[in-house]
């Protein structure tokens, strides 16, 4: 019975001891990223200003050759005939250009 409780005991002094040791790593790490790289702290306050360049958001548009539902901000799209066509690839806009003409 006394074995049962020291390996218990032992187990979670283990875990205790590696958490230590994560967390004294981690702090070591992040001196010496800050002696080597400069101070990265300011960073995310930066990207957190600045407005993202694709909208998290807005109208999706279905895809005439694979019927994949894309973005209309895609690079992949063409004018056709007075109607505009969204690509989730290149393959999809060469394929739908092929059969269009």
């Amino acid at each position: 019975m006394y074995g049962l409780f020291a390996l218990i005991r032992n187990l979670l002094l283990l875990v205790v001891v590696i958490t230590v040791l994560r967390s004294v790593i981690g702090v070591v790490m992040k001196l010496f990223a800050g002696f080597a790289g400069g101070s990265r702290a300011s960073q995310p306050a930066q990207n957190a200003s600045r407005k993202p360049e694709i909208p998290l958001s807005g109208d999706f548009h279905r895809d005439p050759v694979c019927g994949t539902f894309v973005a209309g901000t895609t690079s992949f799209q063409r004018q056709l005939g007075g109607q505009r066509f969204y690509y989730c690839s290149e393959a999809c806009r060469s394929q739908h250009e092929l059969v269009a003409r």
